[in-house]
């Protein structure tokens, strides 16, 4: 389950991880921009919970450099004992040109690069590492990423796109999608991940997906559905996401979620489990009382 976003204080999101916990969630997500940090609320989540493991959705390569996301990172990991999935990305050309003001020519390329070092980062390793897009020195003095207490964290690939999902079967140990239906799953995301993944003798890179969610009564579907086509309209004017809404037959987001009573929301999940999938997220565009519903409902199929 993703954290609640809108106006929360990070009381609000320390909160909502105790409750997720309590629920019986295995995995809380969070994404990041530029309000909160998804690490730091981590960090602080591990004094007050024991079980659940912390996963980034994404943080974009572009704002954080290799070395200063390995230390961030590990830092994290030491909080939470060892419950932290790290999950990077490159975001998309919009948010990294028009916001950041960085080049986002050959993303593919850096994202190679990138996780090239970060797995070497987060074990600590002195290396130097010139590319033709990163340079990483971590020979010197002051160079390594160390935290002691802390082993590195499993790195996951936030992409839907083909090169880059080669990237990610090949270099990292999962690729986490973003409102992606099960038929781009099954027909793209994973075969590619997957055969990359075996291409070079590497462990199948698990697979784990994102969609809205709210569990609901009937009478409340209308709502939920027109709050997440409202919420993600200008999401899916992206390219990559009309594609995605062709190859499902989705006339909007809200056909890519799912919303409903228990009973459709479990059979909606098991196209995902059947396409493949070892772990589907929901992001929840209500209110609190959908949010901690939902969280429930998901933590009950944790149990079973």
């Amino acid at each position: 389950m993703s954290l609640g976003g809108g106006e929360r204080t990070l009381s609000d999101y320390l909160d909502q991880i105790a409750r997720f916990e309590e629920a019986g969630l295995d995995t809380v997500w969070c994404g990041q921009l530029f309000g909160t940090d998804a690490l730091t609320v981590y960090a602080l989540a591990g004094a007050s919970t024991t079980r659940i493991s912390f996963g980034t959705s994404i943080l974009p390569t572009y704002s954080r450099h290799p070395l200063l996301l390995a230390s961030q990172a590990l830092t994290t990991q030491a909080a939470t004992d060892g419950r932290l999935i790290v999950g990077v990305g490159s975001s998309h050309r919009a948010l990294v040109e028009d916001v950041l003001g960085v080049s986002y020519q050959r993303p593919a390329a850096y994202l190679r690069e990138y996780l090239t070092v970060l797995p070497r980062l987060l074990r600590g390793e002195r290396f130097a590492h010139a590319g033709e897009l990163l340079r990483v020195d971590t020979t010197g003095v002051f160079g390594r990423a160390h935290v002691a207490g802390a082993d590195a964290p499993p790195v996951y690939v936030g992409t839907m796109f083909p090169l880059s999902l080669k990237v990610a079967g090949q270099l990292a140990d999962g690729v986490i999608t973003w409102l992606v239906g099960p038929n781009t799953l099954v027909d793209e995301v994973i075969p590619i991940a997957r055969t990359a993944a075996a291409e070079v003798g590497r462990p199948r890179p698990r697979i784990v997906a994102g969609i809205p969610m709210a569990v609901c009564a009937a009478a409340d579907v209308e709502q939920h559905t027109a709050r997440v086509n409202t919420f993600l309209r200008r999401f899916v004017a992206l390219p990559v996401y009309e594609r995605v809404l062709a190859r499902e037959n989705a006339t909007g987001p809200a056909d890519l979620a799912a919303i409903g009573d228990e009973e459709t929301m479990a059979a909606r999940l098991k196209l995902f489990a059947d396409a493949g999938v070892d772990e589907v997220y929901g992001v929840c565009f209500g209110d609190d009382e959908t949010l901690l519903r939902t969280a429930e409902f998901l933590g009950g199929l944790s149990r079973d």
